[in-house]
């Protein structure tokens, strides 16, 4: 009885511990899925903005171009022999604008793309620093007109907080 109670508890240890590292899209790839069939996960800051490029190795044209907004990160996955012309774009890319804290989610936009022999991913960073678009969620600010307590006004008002000259809290 002790002996399979042993196995079990092993088994869940083993289990907790990989679960953490289960996050599809990261930077640099997940540890246990990571390959060349893998999903690629390009992300922005505000100190590396960066723009991904799709060419077509035989023709040397741009056939996707995005500069991934800063904050957010592009995944790109292809799927082999799911294109529309077996002999020009027999693959099919998949892809998505997520979050940055998005570690999975649907690719709900596609295009057919030459094979992986003749294609190649260019990922540059943008000239400037770039700053990320303020969430529409956040808490308000304080220096804001309508937000400031009472006796920031001309007119003034009561205090809310303790005196720092007694030392003590009211």
């Amino acid at each position: 009885m002790t002996t399979m109670r042993h196995i079990k508890s092993t088994i869940l240890i083993v289990i907790a511990g990989f679960l953490p590292s289960c996050q599809m899209y990261t930077p640099g790839g997940n540890p246990f899925t990571n390959g060349p069939d893998s999903a690629a996960t390009y992300q922005s800051s505000e100190e590396f903005p960066k723009t991904v490029t799709l060419i077509d190795t035989r023709s040397g044209e741009r056939l996707f171009v995005m500069e991934v907004p800063v904050g957010k990160k592009l995944v790109i996955d292809f799927v082999t022999d799911s294109g529309d012309n077996t002999v020009l774009t027999p693959d099919l890319m998949s892809w998505e604008v997520f979050s940055s804290n998005v570690a999975y989610g649907p690719l709900s936009n596609s295009m057919t793309v030459p094979n992986r022999w003749s294609r190649r991913i260019d990922v540059t960073m943008r000239d400037s620093s770039e700053y990320a678009n303020p969430i529409v969620d956040r808490p308000l600010r304080v220096d804001e007109v309508n937000d400031q307590p009472d006796w920031w006004t001309a007119e003034g008002g009561k205090m809310d907080t303790s005196s720092p000259s007694n030392g003590y809290d009211p």
